[in-house]
């Protein structure tokens, strides 16, 4: 038996979450003018029955005026084997999420990523990716604004730079 010449990860289609009719977007987060200490949990994503081992977490925020350096935005993942049992009050569906109970957040367990605010007066911010490795068929993502300002209110969808993207990672055998 020959051993394989070598391995790669390969990235599958994206899941997007973000404004409805925003570019890219393939499920619905309404993060459009997200009020500061407010949060919003989004559609859910079915990954299929054989889904992916790894997935790549991209979290970005827009603001329309820059936050205060060291405010952050959280992103938290609440995942379901079913898609009607969530954790924390979680709907799995675009709804605002009720961040005045603490516990919620507790239930969603630690964030998936964390966005903090730099000193240079950005409006859009990118964290770095985040490796996630699934626990349930079904996802979706609970954005949290603790940035001190709210997000950016875009006229026009398509220029929301706000959104959660989730990656799947496949690893392909090389023979």
């Amino acid at each position: 038996m020959a051993l394989p010449d070598s391995f790669q990860i390969a990235p599958q289609t994206a899941v997007v979450w973000g404004t409805t009719s925003g570019s890219g977007v393939t499920l619905v987060l309404t993060l459009n003018n997200l009020a500061n200490a407010a949060g919003r949990m989004g559609a859910s994503a079915d990954l299929g029955a054989n889904f992916e081992q790894e997935y790549s977490l991209i979290f970005i925020v827009e603001t329309g005026t820059a936050p205060t350096a060291g405010l952050t935005a959280e992103c938290y993942l609440a995942w379901s084997y079913n898609n009607s049992t969530w954790p924390g009050k979680v709907t799995g569906s675009d709804a605002a999420y009720p961040t005045t109970v603490a516990a919620n957040k507790k239930q969603l367990g630690n964030p998936s990523s964390i966005l903090v605010a730099t000193n240079d007066g950005s409006t859009t911010l990118v964290q770095n990716t985040e490796l996630i490795i699934p626990k349930g068929r079904y996802v979706t993502p609970v954005v949290i604004n603790l940035l001190g300002q709210a997000f950016r209110n875009e006229g026009t969808p398509a220029n929301n730079d706000s959104r959660v993207i989730l990656v799947p990672r496949r690893f392909v055998q090389n023979d």
